[in-house]
Formats: C-alpha cells, sequence, structure tokens
C-alpha cells in the first residue's frame, strides 16, 4: 500500500500542476485582450492629438486663402485708384481699401496665433509620441512574454498529462475510482500531506495516534474532517 500512496501521491501533484496550467491558460489571453485593448486607447489618444494638429493646419491653410484673398482684393482696389474721377469716390476707395487692410492684418495676427498654437501642438506631440513608442514597445514585451510562457505550457502540460497516464495505470483502480471521487467533491485536491497532526487539506488537527499511523504511510487514512486520503512527507513544506 505504501507504494500505492506514493503513486496517489504523484499523481495528485501532477493533477495540481494541470489545474494550474488549466487556470494559466485562462488567464492568458484575459491579460493579452487587456493589453491589446490599452495599446488601442494609447494609439487613440495619440491619434487624437494629431487629430488636433490636423485641424489647426486646415484652419491656418484656410485663413490664408482668406489672407490671399483679401490682398488680392487690395491690389485691385488700389489699381482702382487711377480711375477714379471725384473726390467722393476717392475716399470711398480709401475707406473700401482701409477696411479689407484692417481685416487682413487681423487675418495675419489670427495666422500667426494658429502657427504659435500649431508649433506647441507639435513639440507636445513630438514628445507624446516618444512616450506612446516606448509603451507600446512594453506591452508588446509583455504580450511576448506572456506567449512565450503559453508555448511552455502547452510543453508542460503535454509532459504532466503523459505522466498522469503512466501514473493512472499503476495504481489500483478501486483507489484510483476513490482518488476521482474525492477529487471532485474536494476543489481537486482528494490527497494531502499531514504536517504537525494538521491536514493539510482543512486544516482540522487530527488524533495523535491517527497522526503516527499516517506517517507510516501503510495503508489509507482519511481525514475526519474533510475526507480526503491523508498522506506524509515529512515536516518540510506541504505542496
Amino acid at each position: 500500500m505504501k507504494d500505492q500512496l506514493e503513486l496517489l501521491w504523484e499523481l495528485q501533484k501532477s493533477d495540481l500542476d494541470l489545474r494550474h496550467i488549466k487556470e494559466e491558460r485562462e488567464r492568458y489571453p484575459r491579460e493579452i485582450k487587456k493589453l491589446d485593448e490599452r495599446m488601442s486607447i494609447e494609439k487613440e489618444r495619440l491619434q487624437t492629438e494629431k487629430g488636433k494638429v490636423d485641424l489647426l493646419e486646415k484652419e491656418r491653410r484656410e485663413k490664408e486663402r482668406q489672407l490671399s484673398s483679401s490682398q488680392e482684393k487690395i491690389k485691385k482696389a488700389e489699381g482702382r485708384m487711377s480711375e477714379v474721377k471725384t473726390n467722393k469716390e476717392y475716399q470711398a476707395l480709401l475707406t473700401e481699401i482701409e477696411t479689407i487692410k484692417s481685416a487682413s492684418s487681423r487675418e495675419e495676427e489670427e495666422i500667426l496665433q494658429v502657427l504659435e498654437e500649431i508649433d506647441e501642438l507639435k513639440k507636445d506631440l513630438s514628445k507624446r509620441e516618444k512616450e506612446v513608442a516606448t509603451i507600446l514597445e512594453k506591452f508588446e514585451a509583455e504580450k511576448k512574454m506572456i506567449q512565450e510562457r503559453m508555448a511552455q505550457d502547452e510543453i508542460v502540460w503535454k509532459e504532466q498529462m503523459e505522466r498522469r497516464e503512466v501514473l493512472s495505470k499503476q495504481i489500483e483502480s478501486k483507489l484510483y475510482k476513490l482518488y476521482n471521487t474525492l477529487k471532485e467533491k474536494r476543489q481537486g485536491v482528494g490527497v494531502v500531506n499531514v504536517k504537525r497532526e494538521t491536514c493539510q487539506g482543512c486544516f482540522v488537527h487530527i488524533p495523535p495516534q491517527m497522526f503516527i499511523e499516517v506517517q507510516k504511510n501503510n495503508e489509507i487514512i482519511r481525514c475526519p474532517n474533510c475526507n480526503r486520503i491523508l498522506y506524509f512527507k515529512g515536516e518540510g513544506k506541504a505542496r
């Protein structure tokens, strides 16, 4: 029976490793999705900032077009000066020219303001692009690390599945059935270590005489509280 208990213990460790890998398999895609979402957010924010610059550039071009139009009007108005015949017409033309020049001056000021704003935004954007590039590089590295762990886990999964198959074939069918029943009822743990007279499955103290017998590993002894199969592997750290 001692050999059977040792096989059960090894089988339990293998099943716990498989459970851990299964949990990681479920967690990895969520982590990758979260990283993808964070990357998408950073890219969208950067695109929004680029959009602000594009809008200002569009506004600048429109104002420059208006300024060019105003300057053309001034030239045409000044060109009509030689055609004016009366003082009244002359004064009216001067007023028209001054009005256009005044509007043109405001347009020039507005263009300078927009140019300053564009320049400031471009400086901020350049800094932000570097920051985002660093962030994205970090996220990509994290994704790569997760993918590498996934690949490694697949190798371990295959190894543990093969190991489990070998172990299960060496365990008596009745005992193997009991183990599986307990494992299903007790959150995947059917065999537990006993440490300092305490069941490491439910952490309930077991009777001293029972602990003496458990340490021998010569028979199937089950915890009086959680009903798991007890196994003694020494007073080291319980698995």
